[in-house]
C-alpha cells in the first residue's frame, strides 16, 4: 500500500454493512435493554432472568456506536479495528446458534432475521475490512495523538488472558454457570462469552496502531457498553441471588470501565494538546 494513493475513505460498501448490521443491532438494543422482561413475544429467544437481557441489549449498544460510526464517518481509519471484533463476535454468535437451535422460538420473525445476519456477517466483515483496507494512509491525522506502546502494552497483557478465558468458557459453559453471579443457561453464557471476546479481541486489533483516532471510536463504545450494563444491574439486584455487592463481577466491571474512562481520559488530554510525535 503506498501511503499517498490513500485517501482514508470509507467505501459504499462497508457503509452498506454498516446499515444492514447495524439496524438489527439497533433493534436488538432497545427491545433486550428496555423491555428486558418481554423477550419471549419480542426477541429471537426466551431470556431469563432479565438481567441477561440487559446485559445482551448493552453490549449491542456497542455496536450501534461503532455502526454508526461507520455510516456517519468520513475516515477509515478511525473504524478499521472494531471490524476485527465485530468478525469474530459474529462467527462464535454464529456457533452458539447452532449448538442451542432447539433454544429458539422458531416461528418467530426476529429468529430468522438473527440466523441470516450471523450467517452473513463473519463474511460481510471480512470483505468490508480487507477491501477498505487499503484506504488506510497509516499515518496519524493532523492533531492526532499516539497512544504510548506502554499503555498498549498494559492493556494487551490482561486482554490476552480475558479472550482465552472467555473462549475457554464459550467452549466450556457448564464450568462457569454455577459461579455466575446470576442465573444463566449454556445458551445465555456463551453469548455473553462472545460479547467479552470482543474486549481481549480489541486490544489484540489495536496492539500495533499507534494513532489516538484509531481507538477513540472502540473505547467510546465501550465505555457505553459497561455503563449500561452496570446501570442495568443496579436496577435489577433482585436478579443476583447472594446480592449484587458481594459479586466479583460486579467489582470487575466497575474495573474496566475505569480503566477505560482513565485511558480516554488520558488520551483526549494527550490529543488536546497536539502531541504527535
Amino acid at each position: 500500500m503506498v501511503a499517498t494513493q490513500a485517501n482514508d475513505r470509507i467505501y459504499g460498501l462497508t457503509r452498506f454493512v454498516a446499515v444492514l448490521l447495524g439496524a438489527i443491532v439497533l433493534f436488538a438494543f432497545c427491545v433486550l435493554y428496555f423491555f428486558p422482561t418481554r423477550t419471549k413475544q419480542l426477541f429471537a429467544w426466551p431470556i431469563a432472568p432479565p438481567m441477561t437481557a440487559m446485559f445482551i441489549g448493552a453490549s449491542y449498544a456497542n455496536g450501534v456506536i461503532f455502526f454508526a460510526s461507520v455510516l456517519i464517518g468520513k475516515k477509515w481509519h478511525r473504524v478499521w479495528a472494531p471490524h476485527v471484533g465485530v468478525f469474530v463476535f459474529a462467527t462464535l454468535l454464529l456457533i452458539a446458534t447452532y449448538l442451542h437451535w432447539d433454544k429458539f422460538t422458531h416461528n418467530h420473525p426476529v429468529t430468522w432475521i438473527w440466523v441470516f445476519i450471523y450467517v452473513v456477517a463473519p463474511a460481510l466483515t471480512l470483505i468490508a475490512l480487507f477491501r477498505n483496507r487499503r484506504e488506510d494512509p497509516g499515518v496519524p491525522e493532523p492533531g492526532d495523538a499516539i497512544v504510548p506502546l506502554g499503555l498498549r502494552v498494559g492493556w494487551v497483557i490482561p486482554g490476552i488472558l480475558f479472550l482465552l478465558a472467555a473462549l475457554y468458557f464459550f467452549v466450556n459453559p457448564a464450568k462457569l454457570i454455577p459461579l455466575w453471579p446470576w442465573k444463566a443457561t449454556p445458551l445465555t453464557m456463551r453469548v455473553m462469552m462472545s460479547f467479552y471476546s470482543m474486549l481481549g479481541v480489541a486490544v489484540l486489533a489495536v496492539l500495533r496502531e499507534p494513532r489516538w483516532s484509531a481507538w477513540r471510536i472502540g473505547l467510546i463504545g465501550v465505555i457505553v457498553w459497561h455503563t449500561l450494563v452496570i446501570v442495568g444491574a443496579l436496577l435489577r439486584q433482585q436478579d443476583f441471588p447472594h446480592g449484587l455487592f458481594n459479586q466479583p463481577w460486579f467489582f470487575f466491571e466497575l474495573a474496566v470501565l475505569a480503566g477505560t474512562v482513565v485511558t480516554f481520559a488520558f488520551m483526549e488530554t494527550r490529543r488536546s494538546g497536539k502531541t504527535v510525535s
